[in-house]
């Protein structure tokens, strides 16, 4: 559980500063998911995208203390609330970690085979199935996973080398 917590808390973070301006708030939430990751991980059902999971979950825990914690103000004026609170400092930090992170992505993926950037396309990016992708690239299903899982294998190994600890959870 600790490692998951090391490899994703720096993005986690950076998501959860898109729906709450509150640092701490934010930090709460994360512990807040972890915490019920270890406390339900004998009933929580097996996902094939952890990502997906810690950050969907991460963003309902800010919604719900952040719904909480609310009291009436009219959309417009909450929406000029928020962008006041946001520092441009703080955009503009957030921008550069988003460019430099996109940039590190796609310089790890041009190293990947032109077959693993398809499989990849289409598992994650189209959302197919492994079946639905051995059928498009006309391969067998065994097949399929092991171009993905060596794509994913090759990205995290460029990835982690650039600094950057995405994908980390496949393997």
């Amino acid at each position: 559980m600790g490692d998951l917590y090391d490899i994703y808390v720096d993005e986690l973070f950076a998501y959860g500063m898109q729906f709450s301006s509150d640092k701490s708030q934010v930090m709460d939430a994360i512990h807040d998911l972890f915490l019920n990751l270890y406390k339900y991980r004998k009933t929580i059902a097996v996902t094939d995208n952890v990502t997906y999971y810690l950050f969907r979950s991460l963003k309902n825990n800010i919604l719900k203390i952040e719904n909480k914690s609310r009291t009436f103000i009219p959309h417009k004026q909450e929406q000029e609330l928020k962008l006041s609170e946001i520092s441009i400092e703080d955009r503009i930090c957030a921008e550069e970690f988003e460019n430099d992170r996109a940039y590190k992505l796609a310089k790890a993926i041009t190293k990947l085979s032109k077959r693993q950037r398809k499989a990849l396309s289409l598992r994650f990016t189209q959302e197919r199935s492994y079946e639905e992708v051995a059928a498009i690239m006309k391969v067998s299903v065994a097949t399929s996973r092991t171009i993905i899982y060596r794509a994913i294998k090759t990205l995290r190994k460029q990835l982690y080398s650039l600094g950057l600890f995405i994908f980390s959870f496949f393997l």
